[in-house]
Order: C-alpha cells, then sequence, then structure tokens
C-alpha cells in the first residue's frame, strides 16, 4: 500500500508541476508583451521613445511614426511584422538583428498600445 501511495503522491506532485507549466502558457501573452518591452527598449528607443510615441531627437528627424497612432495600429500583424523585418523609409531592417520570435515578442508589447 505504501508503494501505491509513493506512486500517486508522486503522480500528484508531477500533475501539479504540469498544470504549474500549462498555466505559464496561458499567461503566454503577458510574457510576450514582457520581453517585447525588453528588446524594444534595447533596439527602438532612440526613434520610438520608450513610450512610442516617437518623440525623441531622432525620431522627429526621421519621420519616425508615433506607435500609438490609428495609421500604425490598424495595419495587420503581417504588415508590420513585415516593416520591422524588412525596414521601411527611415526604419532600417530588424530581420538580421532580431529573430522571428523577437520580432513577434515586440509586435506584442506594440499591441498593448492599441488597447490604451
Amino acid at each position: 500500500m505504501k508503494s501505491w501511495g509513493k506512486l500517486f503522491g508522486g503522480f500528484g506532485i508531477t500533475a501539479l508541476a504540469v498544470l504549474g507549466l500549462s498555466g505559464a502558457a496561458f499567461g503566454q501573452s503577458k510574457s510576450k508583451s514582457a520581453t517585447g518591452a525588453a528588446i524594444f527598449k534595447t533596439n527602438c528607443v532612440l526613434c520610438h521613445g520608450s513610450d512610442g510615441h516617437s518623440k525623441t531627437t531622432l525620431g522627429k528627424q526621421l519621420g519616425a511614426l508615433d506607435l500609438h497612432s490609428e495609421e500604425v495600429q490598424k495595419k495587420t500583424d503581417a504588415e508590420l511584422k513585415k516593416i520591422i523585418t524588412k525596414g521601411q523609409k527611415n526604419m532600417p531592417a530588424f530581420g538580421v538583428q532580431l529573430t522571428t520570435s523577437q520580432i513577434d515578442d515586440v509586435l506584442a508589447y506594440i499591441r498593448e498600445w492599441k488597447k490604451k
């Protein structure tokens, strides 16, 4: 009987660990957004500013778009991914510097501004 108790006890611990991991997966969008924020702060703030409004000196000089604007937020994810990856006008391409996953994370972060 004790061996069954250990078996089921171990199963219970394993089940809790799996549930905990799947619970982290449910919060994935927040995690992607948080990761995207860190990537954004490393690569995008010079032009777009830490708040995404593009009111930096360089952002104004280059005509960087306000990432909160309807013009940006109405674009599809595919359109924004293409712009981030290949660049557009004065915006450089980040496809060489960032992985597809990192670009998805930055996009998730930028999309958070649509809700505000």
